[in-house]
């Protein structure tokens, strides 16, 4: 069959926990769901384009130009929660105008999959991981065979929403092809703080086995690449698609010290040369792991500090404290390697003197760049089954249903109004950034072109279009 992936064009919702301008700015990552996708169905025969829609700044009218030219038989897309209206948008336009079968995949078919395909613009749902239920659904299609059994799968049936429990059985990650990078835009890929190209994201483990409150990853069974695997694809991300920098988008990267030091054993003997970065927490590093990781092309390591409160550390279960985030942050400084910490406001247990705290902290730390966001209570997190426990309301569900619109959730463990987060959120990032002594080493430390234009485009958001956020 021909298959087109269709990545949308994403931005910001006003529930989001980021401001707008670091979700427009932050990273432009490539749809590495969709290219995994795209390479299992490679593999058994399927013809397949991915269009990026988002990185390419496509309308709707001209993605469909693509796909006339295409003429495929069926079009896929990946839904999380946030952006499933936006996805069932573009699904039916398309539906619409080419009348060929629609599938959708992602977290919230496995979440709310009945919810999802009362949307008639999807025909088909994919709950769980598509590896083996995604070619069996194409090959019942191609044959007129029965769908019924296969894992994962929700459909009509005369009207009414079918959903196939998921199956339990375990898959290898190693047995995953790599994803099918050959089928997308490598060259225009970038996040705020790359600074070479070509730019690509890898993920080498899923879940996570540290259980924040406010994470989602926690829920999800930890499972991990061998170390041969995940250098395979390293390699073939050189010298096939020239790929200059990755960014592992792992939970934690060290968690499994053996392992990562078996990476960067087979980086150095194969003599591959690439920069990357990743995230860890602050209490799995230790000076062995970090210098390894600098002779291995480590340049930046992305830490969740979250706050410097104890209370608040506590509430959300992060189990570090001040002295271990100081010393993993000096650490990585006297390593060579730049740091940026992930912050968030209106946790549970918040008040304004934490939020003053955590800031005045983050000033202190050998830090080259900081993200910040509001705490929500995002779908299948312990703190969002603490929201549905207490209000007896699923909001997500009611969101995917279309009985509730885009504004931010109630967030009852914060002392914090909605208005004070986003003033302190902003306050966060204009005293970090602002300062004249920052502000001279970022510039002293550009190494190219872009680095400095995403720079410069994103201070003079902050200094014209929010000029009264700014002051606020």
């Amino acid at each position: 069959m021909k298959i087109a992936l269709i990545h949308c064009p994403f931005g910001h919702r006003d529930f989001s926990e980021n401001l707008k301008v670091v979700d427009e700015e932050f990273c432009v990552a490539p749809p590495l769901v969709l290219a995994y996708v795209a390479s299992i169905l490679e593999k058994v025969g399927h013809r397949v384009i991915i269009i990026d829609a988002n990185v390419l700044k496509l309308t709707k009218e001209q993605a469909l130009r693509l796909l006339k030219d295409f003429s495929p038989q069926l079009i896929g897309f990946r839904a999380d929660t946030y952006w499933f209206h936006r996805v069932a948008e573009w699904a039916g336009f398309f539906k619409e105008n080419l009348r060929v079968p629609v599938v959708v995949g992602g977290i919230n078919i496995t979440l709310y999959p009945q919810e999802s395909l009362s949307w008639p613009c999807f025909d088909y749902g994919i709950a769980g991981e598509a590896n083996h239920s995604l070619p069996q659904l194409l090959c019942a299609l191609e044959k007129g065979a029965s769908l019924r059994g296969i894992p994962g799968l929700v459909y009509r049936d005369n009207g009414k929403v079918i959903c196939v429990p998921v199956s339990t059985e375990p898959i290898p990650f190693d047995d995953y092809p790599f994803p099918a990078r050959h089928l997308l835009p490598n060259h225009l890929y970038y996040s705020f703080t790359s600074q070479r190209k070509n730019f690509t994201i890898m993920v080498t483990s899923t879940g996570c086995p540290f259980h924040c409150t406010f994470c989602a990853i926690a829920r999800l069974a930890y499972r991990e690449r061998s170390a041969a695997n995940v250098v395979d694809e390293i390699e073939e991300c050189v010298r096939r698609y020239g790929v200059r920098e990755i960014d592992f988008f792992d939970a934690t990267f060290f968690v499994n010290k053996e392992r990562f030091l078996e990476i960067c054993g087979l980086l150095h003997r194969r003599g591959i040369k690439v920069e990357w970065s990743c995230r860890s927490r602050v209490d799995v590093v230790d000076e062995q792991i970090l210098k390894e990781a600098r002779l291995a092309g480590c340049r930046k390591i992305y830490y969740g500090i979250e706050s410097s409160s104890p209370q608040v550390l506590e509430k959300i279960n992060k189990r570090i404290d001040q002295p271990k985030i100081r010393h993993a942050i000096d650490l990585t400084y006297k390593c060579g390697i730049k740091a940026l910490g992930f912050f968030m406001v209106g946790n549970p247990g918040e008040t304004k003197e934490s939020v003053l705290d955590s800031i005045a902290f983050a000033k202190t730390l050998k830090l080259d760049f900081i993200q910040v966001c509001r705490n929500i209570a995002k779908p299948n997190t312990d703190l969002y089954q603490q929201l549905v426990d207490a209000h007896r309301l699923d909001y997500w569900r009611e969101y995917i249903l279309n009985k509730r619109d885009g504004r931010p959730l109630p967030a009852p463990w914060s002392q914090l109004s909605a208005q004070e987060t986003e003033r302190y959120v902003r306050r966060f990032y204009r005293e970090f950034y602002f300062r004249p002594a920052y502000m001279l080493k970022r510039i002293a430390g550009i190494k190219s072109a872009g680095e400095l234009g995403r720079y410069a485009k994103v201070a003079a958001r902050w200094l014209f279009c929010n000029r009264s956020d700014v002051t606020s």
